[in-house]
């Protein structure tokens, strides 16, 4: 049996509104649908579920913020980090950090990844370069 691609990628939302909102309006991610308890954004190939349904996932709100909080990162390819980054800035969102990245202790870095931290605190990740330096994966 293969896995298939994945389906979406979900978020636990302790306060929903200003999660929407900083997806929606922060990053500029177009919302499919939502309810009280969840939103749904397309994000091409899958979809991004906010949701706030405290009887389906953690019960309270985690007191880590960042790289503590993070157990799973999710990351948005872009064309030009540059001019991504100044669109963000536009709308309010800044980053946590901006790093170029190495692979294999080779020094040229290869492209630059920019982590974002949600309202609640979770890591969202751009990066100007996908996944094709890694073995096996096309692109």
């Amino acid at each position: 049996m293969a896995l298939g691609s994945i389906s979406w990628n979900l978020v636990w939302a302790h306060d929903i509104g200003p999660m929407t909102a900083w997806y929606r309006d922060g990053l500029g991610l177009r919302l499919m649908t939502s309810t009280v308890q969840s939103a749904v954004f397309d994000t091409g190939p899958c979809i991004l579920v906010l949701i706030g349904r405290h009887d389906n996932g953690p019960a309270k709100n985690p007191p880590f913020t960042g790289w503590e909080r993070n157990q799973v990162l999710f990351t948005f390819s872009v064309a030009d980090m540059d001019a991504t980054l100044a669109e963000l800035a536009g709308r309010g969102v800044t980053p946590v950090h901006v790093a170029p990245v190495v692979i294999d202790g080779d020094d040229a870095p290869k492209w630059r990844v920019a982590q974002l931290m949600d309202p609640e605190g979770n890591i969202v990740e751009l990066c100007d370069e996908p996944v094709r330096w890694f073995a096996g994966v096309d692109g």
